[in-house]
Order: C-alpha cells, then structure tokens, then sequence
C-alpha cells in the first residue's frame, strides 16, 4: 500500500499493511539534523525526512499574510500585533482587546490564506495531506487574551457567542479552500481541554460550542473529505459528544492528561479512528532504549484491529528534540507496525 492508501484505511477504521504513522509538523532544524546536513532546508528537505522516517502524512495550516510593522513586529490578518525573536513568533497584543469590542470586528477573507503549501505537498509528493483549520472555541479563543475570552463565554456575553458563530462559517470556507487545493482530509483543531478537564464547564461548552462544531462538522463533511479533531487535554467528559458527531477521528489522547487510548479504543473504536497518545515527554528526554519499549507497548495495545495512526499526542515534532530519540522512535514504529495489524 502506499501512503495515501494507508491513512485512508485507517480514517475508515480498517486494517493496512502496517500501521500509518506521521507527525503534523517537523521542525526544518530537526528535519535538517535527521538528513546529517548543518543548516536548516525548505520544502524537500522536510519531504526528505518525513521518507527517512517513514511517515505517511502531513498537515498543512494555511498561514495568514503579515503586515511588518517594524522592529521585528507584524500584524497578521486577524488583527493581532505578533513579534518575531528567533525564529519565535509571540502575540504581543490580541485582535480584540475588550470582549465586548467583539461586535465590531470583521473576519478576514478566507481567499487571503496561503495554500500552495497544500498544493506542494500534494502535487510533488504521495503523502497523505491534511489541512488544519480551527474550530470554533479554539478559533475564537485566539482572537483575546485568553482569560479575557473564558470570562466572556462564562458570562454568556452575546457579542462572543455570535462571532463563534461567524468563525464556524470562516471555517468552512477555509475548508473548502483548501480540499479545492488539494487536501485529502481535514483536521479541526480546537484546544478545549488542560490536563485536568475541559478549560470551560462540559455543560457551558455543550451548550455554546457543541451546536457550533457540529455545524462545522455537517457542512464540511458535505465536501467529501474525512474529519479528525485535534485538542490537547483531558476530554473524558465530553468524549461521548465528540463521539456522536460525524468526525472520522480523534487525534491528541495525551498520556500526561490521562487519556487511556486503550479505554477510548474499546468504547469508541467502532465510530472513530484515533491518531497519536504517544509521550511526548519522554521522546524528550528517554532514552532511544525506552522509547522503543514505549513504542511497541502502545502499538501493540492500540494498533490490533486498524483504525490507528501512529502519531506523537501533540503531533508536532520540534526543533529541540533529540534527533536519535526520533529516529528510534520511527525506527519502533516501522518494526512494529506491520506486526500488530
């Protein structure tokens, strides 16, 4: 089978020839240590070492334009004041700085996003191509100071709760943008949850933002394509909402944030496929050893039946990881993968 095909298998919840594996993001430092070159690449060398590894995928999040503002400073297209250290790239100011100012602010257009990243990675390459888009609780979220924003919906203020509703529709057409430019599936990403539980009350977030993300869900799975959803966190207690909507899968289930992939599996394994629950912690800082001995332990719980992509839980693989730490981690993946299938 080939990359696409296995990624689609397991989006449908059946079995391949071995278990599809790939991270969202490679770091083009890390990408650069893993091919033994100095300075960082573009765009082929990351295509590169996703082949080394042994990757079946990528996501791809379409990048607003920025406006330089001088002094390493830029504002992007929603309106926040971002500043540029390294390589970093920081919010020094949100686009809406008072909650209730949310009445009168105006979206960006959806056609201003840089695409041809998607269009790169699917012409030039058979990787199996995902874009990312937000949802709706992360999506408005981004547009505040954080706390300013979990006030706000806490207080129910009408002004947030209608520019929710104006970001689901940003959303699909965002989606539908880049399916058109060549995504083969589409990820929701909307971190709703800390280690502990969700950042806001099950009841609130059911209430706001549930009608909200099934509304996304219905309208961009009219446009043919697979759904995963993407947060961070511990979800047990809104896990049987996500499960009765029509997503495809469900990526994330943090170790740290004790979410039991083998539990979800069991529950929700006939509904979704489930992407990732690998440590990123101890990718960090285990030993190529104990990676390995991790790596198969979650293979061979999770991988059994289909309906698995390996991943690391926050599907990001950064410039200060270990590179031998990643490459015992693939090299786990692809020995292991064929066997629990």
């Amino acid at each position: 089978m080939n990359h696409i095909e296995r990624v689609r298998a397991a989006l449908a919840r059946g079995q391949s020839d071995r278990v599809p594996a790939g991270e969202f993001e490679l770091g083009a430092g890390l990408a650069a240590a893993l091919l033994g070159r100095e300075e960082p690449g573009g765009f082929f060398e990351e295509a590169a070492a996703r082949e080394l590894l042994g990757m079946d995928l990528v996501a791809v999040t379409p990048k607003a334009p920025l406006k330089d503002e001088g002094n390493e400073c830029y504002r992007d297209a929603w309106g926040r004041r971002l500043r540029q250290q390294g390589g970093l790239i920081t919010v020094q100011a949100p686009a809406i700085a008072v909650t209730h100012e949310a009445a009168g602010y105006r979206l960006p257009a959806a056609d201003v996003f840089d695409l041809l990243p998607i269009r790169r990675w699917r012409e030039e390459t058979d990787f199996f191509v995902f874009a990312f888009v937000d949802g709706p609780f992360q999506g408005t979220g981004n547009l505040f100071a954080f706390t300013d924003f979990l006030l706000a919906v806490a207080g129910r203020e009408e002004a947030v709760v209608d520019l929710a509703a104006a970001i689901v529709d940003f959303n699909v057409e965002l989606a539908r943008l880049c399916i058109q430019a060549g995504a083969h599936a589409v990820i929701i990403g909307d971190d709703i949850a800390y280690d502990r539980g969700t950042y806001i009350r099950p009841a609130v977030w059911r209430e706001i933002f549930l009608p909200l993300l099934r509304r996304q869900v219905e309208a961009i799975k009219t446009l043919g394509v697979p759904i995963l959803y993407h947060s961070d966190g511990n979800l047990q207690a809104v896990l049987p909402d996500l499960a009765a909507l029509s997503l495809d899968g469900l990526q994330g289930l943090e170790p740290g944030a004790s979410m039991d992939i083998s539990m979800v599996k069991e529950q929700y394994g006939g509904r979704l496929c489930l992407m990732g629950n690998f440590d990123l912690n101890l990718l960090t800082t285990g030993t190529p050893a104990a990676i390995k001995v991790a790596a198969e332990r979650l293979l061979r719980e999770v991988a059994p039946g289909g309906g698995y992509i390996f991943s690391t839980s926050g599907g990001i693989l950064s410039d200060d990881l270990p590179p031998e730490n990643v490459v015992a981690l693939y090299r786990a993946v692809r020995e292991y993968g064929a066997c629990y299938q």
